[in-house]
């Protein structure tokens, strides 16, 4: 019979001044929580001023989330790492999730806790709990990796000469193993606004209805193969209906276990696009048939200095390729130095792909109400931000009054 080994620790009763741990972390998640827990360290604001350092990444599989903590030792410390995993489940509640976390964070120092005088007050029991592992794992498999989440919303607002109301809903089903990678969604948006003067009244109606996704297949450490399909209804894009099957094949220039800290990958698409327009286009098209493929290189590193991401696309029709799309896509968050770091974000697209362009003038109602897609060549947006924070080191206080 196997049993499973866990190491559970208690809080600390610390009544030194003296704290040898002084712990800097970064994440998304409930940090006020974490440091009210973990009272027997110091936490600092600069990881310059830190000797113990998590990066804490989440990477969300639909409704399930793996963290990874990457844990790295600095002055005394130097060159001790760690590193460790949290995966939660449906079922978890928020606080569930950020006790798991926080246990998770326990057990990576303890790592530097026993290299201190820290260690003699540290108190622990190893118990035999595979019994409850094997019924927990049981309970979370019943659904063989399925996972399924309705989102429905609505809005409404309404003043003297404005009246906005929508409806949204979405069904998702997605299923995620080490071998692959399945996701489909089902979408309905509907928006009407009415605007109304002494002279005039507007009216603006916007319908959406998709089904899309894609399933994956991993072939190696590196390589993986899939299909993306989707069938659609768009009244902004001028779609009476429209389907698209496209095979793709993706390269990962680092392992595809990297992935959190550091990413590369190459991706190339082909298939086809059949439409079939609310009104004649601007090429004199009702419906057409038409080849496509596509080309993307996507790198994104997260590391102690910041975070890099980018992405280069290219689309086109392979009837005619001067039909294309080329999207740049940036964000940086680089650290300069102690205290002071710098945001970037820029996106360009040049758009010479909007074949579904109805014909006719564009009306004052379709560029004010936004009523459907109107003619242009390019799109840009930037985005720069400075940070700068400087005074006491230390952060352990918690303060949420009012």
């Amino acid at each position: 019979m196997n049993y499973k080994l866990i190491l559970i620790f208690f809080p600390f009763f610390l009544f030194s001044q003296v704290k040898p741990i002084k712990f800097f972390f970064q994440c998304r998640c409930d940090r006020n929580f974490i440091k009210d827990e973990i009272s027997y360290v110091d936490f600092v604001r600069d990881q310059e001023k830190a000797n113990v350092i998590a990066y804490i990444y989440n990477d969300p599989n639909g409704n399930q989330g793996k963290y990874s903590i990457y844990f790295e030792g600095n002055q005394k410390f130097e060159g001790i790492k760690n590193e460790l995993y949290f995966e939660s489940h449906p079922k978890m509640t928020n606080h569930e999730i950020r006790l798991g976390l926080k246990n998770k964070i326990e057990l990576g120092l303890l790592k530097y806790i026993v290299l201190t005088e820290q260690v003699n007050n540290i108190k622990f029991e190893i118990s035999d709990v595979a019994n409850d592992t094997i019924k927990s794992k049981e309970e979370f498999d019943k659904w063989k990796n399925w996972i399924f989440e309705v989102s429905v919303s609505g809005y409404y607002e309404k003043e003297s000469s404005r009246k906005i109301n929508d409806f949204n809903g979405r069904f998702e089903i997605n299923r995620y193993t080490e071998d692959w990678r399945i996701e489909s969604t089902l979408r309905y948006f509907k928006r009407i606004e009415e605007f109304s003067s002494e002279v005039s009244q507007f009216k603006s109606s916007r319908l959406y209805k998709g089904f899309y996704g894609k399933i994956v297949k991993s072939i190696s450490d590196h390589w993986s193969t899939g299909i993306f399909y989707g069938l659609s209804v768009d009244s902004y894009s001028n779609i009476k209906f429209s389907n698209n099957f496209s095979p793709a094949i993706e390269y990962s220039i680092f392992p595809y276990k990297d992935v959190v800290r550091r990413e590369m990958v190459v991706e190339y698409k082909i298939g086809y696009r059949k439409n079939y327009y609310d009104s004649t286009t601007i090429y004199g098209k009702t419906d057409e048939l038409l080849g496509t493929h596509s080309f993307a290189f996507k790198t994104r590193f997260r590391q102690k200095w910041g975070d890099i991401y980018s992405r280069l696309s290219a689309f086109s029709y392979l009837e005619d390729s001067s039909k294309n799309r080329l999207t740049f896509d940036n964000y940086f968050n680089i650290r300069i130095l102690e205290g002071l770091s710098i945001n970037l974000g820029a996106e360009i697209r040049f758009i010479r792909d909007q074949i579904n362009l109805a014909a006719g003038q564009a009306s004052i109602e379709d560029l004010l109400l936004q009523q459907r897609s109107i003619a242009t060549d390019y799109y840009n947006e930037f985005r720069l931000g400075l940070t700068y924070t400087f005074g006491s080191a230390f952060n352990n206080i918690i303060n949420t009054r009012l």
